[in-house]
């Protein structure tokens, strides 16, 4: 099978979505981790060498997944966009970064810290950009996207309301990406969004 074909199936993409969707919910959890803490987000949580491969998986299932589910988006809606597609790699690229740029002193903003965060927002922008501007490049063609655009902001500003109640955690991390995954799962595989189907009036019979 076409690997390209293959990442971007209905079960390949159904699959990582799920296993990102759980395991991002679960590492913030492990090794007695409080993820409302300050101290508690997945960068802090794994930045000792032995924990570093759970970051790697969180990062690569995250960035993997939803990037895999947009791609299977746009193709749903026969939509093509390299715009999107360069914003679609960016986003993992920039959890790559992100992952690099582990173990940093947090003490001050030592040059490793600034990348580290410069990756962070990165993959924020990106991955969460890769989604909205579908959605509203595509507004006139089908009214719903309508919805999804403010379910889209709805998501950044889960992000904002988390980070300025309850300050930098993990809940950051878990809430605003588990509330994207299930909005591409709904977009994806349920029958409420059906690509709606041109009509040629002017080869119809009257």
């Amino acid at each position: 099978m076409n690997k390209k074909i293959f990442l971007f199936s209905k079960p390949f993409c159904l699959s990582i979505l799920a296993c990102a969707f759980v395991y991002g919910l679960v590492l913030p959890f492990c090794w007695g981790n409080d993820p409302a803490s300050e101290f508690g987000t997945l960068s802090l949580l794994c930045e000792t060498p032995e924990r570093k491969i759970w970051f790697w998986i969180w990062g690569l299932l995250t960035a993997g997944g939803v990037a895999c589910n947009l791609q299977y988006m746009y193709k749903k809606f026969d939509y093509k966009n390299k715009f999107l597609n360069v914003l679609c790699v960016l986003s993992v690229v920039g959890v790559c970064c992100i992952a690099l740029t582990l173990s940093h002193s947090i003490e001050d903003w030592n040059p490793k810290r600034v990348l580290h965060w410069v990756a962070t927002g990165v993959f924020i922008v990106f991955i969460l950009a890769a989604g909205v501007l579908f959605f509203i490049f595509n507004i006139k063609k089908q009214k719903h996207f309508g919805v999804l655009t403010a379910c889209m902001f709805g998501i950044f500003a889960t992000f904002l309301i988390i980070f300025i109640d309850v300050g930098k955690s993990a809940l950051m991390e878990m809430i605003p990406v588990a509330l994207y995954e299930i909005l591409l799962f709904v977009v994806n595989f349920s029958p409420a969004f059906k690509r709606q189907e041109r009509i040629d009036h002017a080869d119809q019979t009257v």
